[in-house]
């Protein structure tokens, strides 16, 4: 549906800092950056699919990216709470969304919330 996503920051490098830190267990990665901005993709791909840029921020966002595993949520919160960012929400089912529907949830320096989740198979879910 979407092409790329851009949110403006206030604390851009620490914002840089955050997201190299968790994207890079959901395989995601640094592309380029400068005082002003970064941009973000998949690892292995050229492509930027998520930026950041100094600006005025508005009220916080909610920022969900595609993991391939339970274990590749679980990896991205560690990494977020090993660098000292805020967790807001532990790894997990979430079944109010649906059954399968595994996530977990840090802020970001400018208190956005993002999330990394992952659809689970049944067998999967009994090894939880």
């Amino acid at each position: 549906m979407f092409d790329h996503v851009e949110i403006k920051v206030v604390r851009v490098d620490d914002c840089r800092r955050f997201y190299e830190t968790v994207l890079a267990p959901l395989l995601i990665a640094l592309k380029w950056a400068d005082k002003d901005a970064a941009g973000f993709g998949r690892v292995g791909h050229d492509k930027v699919g998520f930026l950041i840029e100094r600006g005025q921020q508005g009220a916080p966002c909610h920022l969900a990216f595609a993991a391939s595993s339970a274990a590749q949520v679980d990896e991205f919160h560690q990494a977020g709470v090993r660098a000292g960012f805020a967790c807001n929400g532990q790894p997990g089912l979430r079944p109010h969304y649906a059954p399968n529907y595994y996530a977990a949830f840090l802020l970001d320096p400018d208190g956005n919330n993002i999330e990394a989740l992952a659809c689970l198979e049944p067998s999967e879910i009994a090894d939880i």
